[in-house]
This record gives C-alpha cells, structure tokens and sequence, in this order.
C-alpha cells in the first residue's frame, strides 16, 4: 500500500485578516491611544491624530488643543478648553 500524504490546512490570507482584525475598533477621525509604555514614573504614549498622524506624548505635552494631564497603564487623560477627556485603548 503507498504511504498517504496528508497535507495541514492551512488558513488563507483572508481568514487570517479576519481574524486579526477588529471593525471599527478606533473611529479615525478622531485621536486615538495606540499605546503606553515605559515605566510608571516615566509613561509615554503613542497618539493617533484625527490626521492621520502618530505623536509620541508625555506628560505636559500638548495634543488636539489640549494638555496631557495623565497617563495610566492603558489611558490617556489630557485637559481641553477646561474639560478632562480620556482616550482608553481600543479593545480587541
């Protein structure tokens, strides 16, 4: 009897962007909070403008007309015209 070859089924490109992706995650014209790193006494973030272009914050730093007043482990706060907003990572 020949030997069976037995091939492993492998997923397609398309399955795999499916998966990966998450819609409407991230509205992207608005500013969104990519990510945060660094250590807690000295947090950075990566920003997405309502551009389209990517801004590396820390505190003090000035976005979408605002100051950055805070970074957490996965929030951003920043003060506008007198108001708090607060960016959260997008949920995967």
């Amino acid at each position: 009897m020949a030997p069976r070859t037995v091939s492993p089924s492998i997923p397609s490109k398309t399955s795999v962007a499916k998966q990966a992706t998450v819609k409407n995650a991230i509205n992207l014209r608005k500013v969104n909070l990519i990510g945060v790193y660094g250590k807690p006494s000295n947090r950075r973030a990566l920003v997405r403008l309502g551009n389209g272009r990517y801004k590396k914050v820390v505190v003090g730093d000035r976005i979408d007309g605002g100051r950055v007043s805070a970074i957490g482990d996965a929030e951003l706060r920043y003060t506008k015209g007198g108001r708090s907003v607060v960016l959260t990572m997008p949920r995967g």
